[in-house]
Formats: structure tokens, C-alpha cells, sequence
């Protein structure tokens, strides 16, 4: 699955929207630690360890390999991540390699996961983060050790820096060792809370960097895309309703694949077209249907959660709840589904629990067989969705290939509208070269797709 998707995220040239502007930034500055340096004092964001990786990367390019260097980089994160996925499953036997693999499928067909390997940025960073917080409980699962704490801290350092989201593996360690995953001892976890405060400090005291306002981005609400100017003047005076709503409907669109980004799909759909597609139906029927058993394994564990009794289908539940809520709480200020893939990934994880629990209390001598053949076909119909929604991500990647290489054909009158024609050769060849690599590159014959497609597999 790791090959699959590294193929498709290589057939992807470099987009030139949010890609190539931070690549001509980079030629201006000299060294890394400069372009760290300059990152600190952006209003709003605080993520000197990005921008520094993006310098670092742009670097090791040379002239000639920015498309080599990104992409592989790219490819590098998607492996670590299938990698630590199947790390912390421990599959022990045949029963446990049949739900990891449908828990792969609702990791890489989940909405929230496509974002991470259809775009750049020139570094997916929701990609990265994602990374790290799965290489937070592999920590936390392991036999412990020195080594197991410095590592603990220095990726919550890492993640902090590099994106707000990062602050989720500091969650994840805590809500694991509350669980009873200790691999990561309770001194590591002062050590990471203290650096939680630091973080705090120096991005709100030493460097008061602030927090995004409403004039950042546009943001869906309802059935809407809101342009900045249309979120000032509804929620300008009192912001707090609409952020309110951003973490609400964040939190329910991992667990039911509604809102998207904010926006209900069904209700636009058929007020717009009187019916909406079956893809749609596909992905909140199939979502709803594991949620529902998330939520049936995670009920009956909740008495036992209250008195700090866990066993490992709780434990995995326990953290992927948490998670996906401090997900949400983080994309207070807009929502998207990229900012929700590392709760994304833990609601694979926690599909990976419930399923499992569910096919050994179906395969119980107390249980009718009846009850056993309902199950067995109702997991068979949501594994079939899933693969459905799987083959879609591939069919999107493979989609924004000619997107995307139809936008390096007008790049220069992009450049221009934003403001950001190069100035130099080095810029020029920058765009030259990211020009002809995407030029280059082979379509993915997006007409020769069925026309089923569409309607089956668009996300």
C-alpha cells in the first residue's frame, strides 16, 4: 500500500499554488538557521522548524533536483507512516492481519488522509505531523528506556515547530500514558509538559506572534464557502460562535464524514443538483457504520476508563478519541480536512480496535449464529466501501496531475497576479526547471477514466 501511494503521490509534479512562493523565498535566503530566524516573527503562525526544512531541502536540491528532492521527501514521509501504522497494530495473528489491512484502507481512504499526499506545500506538513504523532505511540507501546524518553521529547520539539497541529503529540503521549501504555515514562511526560509551556511562552510572550484572525483565509460554514471579507462582517464582533462551530464540525466530520471542511455535501448537493452522488453516500454510510462501532466497543469500556481500567481495545480507543477532540479543538480558528489527518489517523486506529473486538465477539460459542452471519455481512459491505473510498484517493491523485500540470502552463501570469515574479536568474530558473519537470511528466489520461468515476470516486 506504501508502493502504491508513493507512486502516485511521484506522478504529481510540484504545484505552483502554495509551492513555488515559498521555493523563490528560499533562494533569498542564505542558510538555514537565517531562514528560521526570519520565520519567528510572522503574525500568527509560529513554525520556524518548516520553514527551516523547506531551506534545508531547497538546499540538497542544488540547480536541478527540487522536483527529486520534494518529491522523495514526500514519499520518505508516506513510508514512515504506513511503517509506524503497522507498528503500533502488533499483528500476531491472521485474525489481526485481516483488520489491519481493512484498518489501512480507512487510514489511506479517509477523507481527511488525501490532503496529505495530493499537495506539497512544498513540504506536507500535515503529512509530517501525522508522522509524528504515530512515532509518538510506537514510543509510548515500546519496552521504554532513556533513548525512548529523548526521543519522546525531542519529536514533541520537532512537531511543535514545525506546525500548531504538532502540540497533538503532546496528547497522544499523555492520553497513552493514562491509558496504561508507559513505554514513555511519567518523568518524559513532565519533561514534554514543560516544554508545552515553553512552547506557550515564546510564541505568546517572547515572540507575541498572536493567533490566526478571521482576514487569514476563507472558511466553510454550512452549506458556504465564507470569503474573509464575508466571515469579518458575520462574525467580526463575536468570533466565538463560528469557532465553535469549527471544532464541532470538525469533530463529527472525522467520525462521519460530514461537514467537509466545514460544508455539508448533502444538503448543497441536492439543493443544487436534487440528488447527490453515490460516492457521497458511499463515504458517510461507511463512516457511520464504523463509527457506530467505535462508539458500541468504546461504551461499554467507559466505567472502567473512569476508574483508570484499561485493556488494549480501550486503549486504542481512549487515545483516538482524544486525539481526534484535541484535533478539532486545535482547528478552532478554520477547518479543513488536512488539519484533521492525525485525527484521521487515529480514527483508523481506533477502526482497528473496534473491528477487531467485534470479530472476536462474533466468533464467542454464546453468540447465535445468526448474529455471527449479520455481522460478518455488514463488515463485508463497509470493507467494500472502504476499498471503494481507498481506489478514490488514488483516482483524485491521479487527477491532479493534469490539474496540476495544466497550472505550470500559465504559471508566469500566476506569478504575476500574485505579486511574486521572480527577480533573478536563480528565481527564474527555479520556475524553469519546475516548468519543464512538470511538462515532462505523463498525464494520467483522466479521459480514459470511466464515467463512473466521477460519481463513485470524486472526493
Amino acid at each position: 500500500m506504501a508502493a502504491a501511494l508513493s507512486a502516485s503521490v511521484l506522478a504529481i509534479p510540484v504545484q505552483v499554488t502554495d509551492s513555488i512562493v515559498p521555493l523563490l523565498q528560499a533562494e533569498r535566503l542564505p542558510s538555514v538557521m537565517e531562514a528560521m530566524r526570519g520565520s519567528v516573527g510572522n503574525q500568527g503562525y509560529f513554525r520556524p522548524l518548516r520553514i527551516g526544512q523547506i531551506q534545508a531541502l531547497y538546499i540538497l536540491a542544488g540547480d536541478t533536483h527540487y522536483t527529486v528532492v520534494f518529491k522523495g521527501f514526500h514519499v520518505l514521509l508516506v513510508v514512515a507512516l504506513v511503517a509506524g501504522f503497522v507498528s503500533v497494530l502488533r499483528v500476531h495473528s491472521a485474525t489481526d492481519f485481516l483488520v489491519a489491512v481493512f484498518a489501512m484502507t480507512v487510514l489511506t481512504g479517509h477523507h481527511a488522509f488525501l490532503g496529505t499526499v495530493w499537495e506539497a506545500y512544498p513540504i506536507n506538513h500535515f503529512l509530517e505531523i501525522s508522522v509524528f504523532c504515530v512515532l509518538a505511540l510506537v514510543l509510548a507501546r515500546s519496552s521504554g528506556g532513556w533513548w525512548v524518553d529523548t526521543l519522546a521529547v525531542l519529536i514533541f520539539a520537532a512537531a511543535a515547530l514545525t506546525l500548531e497541529s504538532g502540540l497533538l503529540v503532546w496528547v497522544v503521549l499523555v492520553a497513552a500514558w493514562l491509558a496504561g501504555w508507559r513505554g514513555v515514562s511519567g518523568r518524559a511526560i513532565w519533561v514534554v509538559s514543560a516544554a508545552l509551556c515553553a512552547y506557550g511562552y515564546v510564541r505568546f510572550v517572547y515572540f507575541p506572534t498572536g493567533m490566526p484572525t478571521l482576514v487569514e483565509r476563507e472558511s466553510g460554514f454550512w452549506n458556504a464557502r465564507l470569503s474573509t471579507e464575508e466571515l469579518v462582517v458575520r462574525f467580526g464582533a463575536n468570533p466565538w460562535f463560528f469557532y465553535a462551530y469549527n471544532v464541532v464540525a470538525s469533530f463529527i466530520g472525522v467520525l462521519f464524514a460530514e461537514p467537509r471542511a466545514g460544508v455539508y455535501g448533502i444538503p448543497l448537493q441536492l439543493q443544487r443538483d436534487g440528488t447527490f452522488s453515490p460516492g457521497t453516500l458511499v463515504t458517510v454510510v461507511t463512516s457511520v457504520a464504523t463509527t457506530a462501532l467505535m462508539l458500541w466497543a468504546a461504551a461499554s469500556r467507559v466505567p472502567g476508563w473512569c476508574r483508570a481500567r484499561f485493556d488494549d481495545t480501550g486503549r486504542f480507543l481512549f487515545v483516538a478519541l482524544a486525539v481526534i477532540g484535541a484535533n478539532a479543538a486545535i482547528s478552532y480558528g478554520y477547518t479543513k480536512d488536512e488539519i484533521m489527518s492525525p485525527g484521521g489517523l487515529f480514527y483508523a486506529l481506533g477502526a482497528f480496535a473496534a473491528v477487531r473486538q467485534a470479530v472476536h465477539s462474533a466468533g464467542s460459542r454464546t453468540t447465535a449464529s445468526w448474529r455471527q452471519g449479520l455481522l460478518a455481512v455488514a463488515l463485508f459491505v463497509v470493507a467494500v466501501g472502504w476499498v471503494v473510498r481507498d481506489v478514490g484517493t488514488h483516482y483524485n491523485m491521479h487527477r491532479m496531475v493534469s490539474l496540476v500540470r495544466n497550472e505550470w502552463v500559465v504559471v508566469d501570469t500566476w506569478l504575476r497576479n500574485e505579486q511574486a515574479t521572480p527577480t533573478n536568474d536563480a528565481q527564474r530558473r527555479i520556475v524553469q526547471v519546475l516548468r519543464d519537470d512538470a511538462i515532462a511528466t505523463h498525464g494520467s489520461r483522466s479521459f480514459l477514466f470511466p464515467r463512473w468515476a466521477e460519481r463513485w470516486l470524486l472526493q
